[in-house]
Formats: C-alpha cells, sequence, structure tokens
C-alpha cells in the first residue's frame, strides 16, 4: 500500500495492497497491539477489501510502529525444501513464496502457514513424499484446491473454501508409500510458539 494521505480512499484496491494490508496486521499481532480474534476478524476484512479506504480503516487505530511497511509487494523467491533421511520446518512468520516445492525420501517435514506472510494472492505448493511424510498446516481464512493422490499411502484433501478474497493455495503431488498430511487449524492464542 502506498502512504494512505497521497491515495483517493474510493480507488480499487490491488490484490498486492490487500497482501501487505494482511502484513501489518499480523506484525501489529506479534507486537500485541491485537489479540487473536480481533487479528483475525480484521485479516478477513483486509481480504475482502475492495478500496483503500476499507483497507486503511482497518488499521488507523494502530500506532505508527504497527504501519512501518510501505512500497511495492513483491513475491518471495521460488523454494525448494528437501527431507531425504532429514527433515525440513517452516513454522512461525516466514515469507511464502509463490512456488515451493517439498520432497521427503526417507524423512519428514512441517509447513505451517498459520503465522506466515503471504507474498502473492496464489501460492503453488508442489509436495512429494516418498516413503516419508510432510504436513501442510493451513489457516482457516485461505481457499485450497488440492490435486494429489496416494500410491499405497496417503494425500489428505481439505474443505476448499475460506474467506472470499484470501489467498489461493492450490497443492498437487503424490505420495508413495508416505503420506502428505493437509490440515486446516486455528491460530493458538500463544502464537507460533505454540506447536500443538
Amino acid at each position: 500500500m502506498s502512504d494512505s494521505a497521497q491515495r483517493d480512499s474510493s480507488l480499487r484496491a490491488a490484490d498486492t495492497d490487500r497482501i501487505q494490508a494482511a502484513q501489518l496486521l499480523t506484525d501489529a499481532a506479534a507486537q500485541g497491539l491485537l489479540d487473536l480474534s480481533e487479528y483475525e476478524s480484521r485479516l478477513n476484512k483486509a481480504y475482502a477489501a475492495e478500496t483503500y479506504g476499507e483497507l486503511d480503516r482497518l488499521s488507523a487505530d494502530l500506532p505508527v510502529i504497527a504501519n512501518t511497511r510501505r512500497g511495492a509487494c513483491k513475491p518471495a523467491p521460488s523454494t525448494v525444501l528437501l527431507a531425504i533421511l532429514s527433515g525440513f520446518q517452516r513454522r512461525g512468520r516466514w515469507n511464502v513464496p509463490q512456488k515451493l516445492t517439498t520432497f521427503t525420501f526417507w524423512g519428514g517435514g512441517v509447513i505451517d502457514l498459520r503465522y506466515a506472510d503471504f507474498t502473492s494472492p496464489e501460492v503453488n505448493i508442489r509436495a512429494y513424499s516418498i516413503m516419508g511424510g510432510q504436513t501442510i498446516l493451513l489457516p482457516p481464512e485461505v481457499n485450497v484446491t488440492v490435486d494429489g493422490s496416494g500410491v499405497m499411502g496417503g494425500f489428505d484433501h481439505v474443505e476448499e473454501h475460506g474467506s472470499p478474497g484470501a489467498p489461493k493455495i492450490r497443492i498437487h503431488g503424490f505420495a508413495l508409500w508416505g503420506n502428505v498430511g493437509i490440515k486446516r487449524k486455528n491460530r493458538r492464542p500463544h502464537g507460533p510458539d505454540d506447536v500443538s
């Protein structure tokens, strides 16, 4: 989002403006300025906002420190996470790339998107597990499409619909003698360090 003083509040907001508003709200929640229910309520409104004015109202009562991010929102670079006889984890606050590939072979991994910052309105995850397993944890508001299958293993499917305007996550892949677990999970009041 650009500075609200320099823009017409009736102009239509773009996907990148909504993503940046979501990041500002996450910053505020991380600083303890918003409790979990208020944060999630404002986050859903940010994703559904159509104008700059609607987005600006969501952070108008927050101190300047929560409104320090300005400028263009750029997608994070494509990322590959490998677990070959080992493991990987992405938890807490991290930038979700537009393209993410995960592969486990006799290993395991966890991708937790509940506290992450989305840098693109669409995210493509290619998840592969061979004699290994991985879990993808989704926040309640995202929209999801799953196109994966398991051969002598499992590839979970979840409810597709989240909040209008929220990021769309497409998960593709397969599991051979392994598992790709996909779960919608609520955020915890204690934040990303609470792994339960």
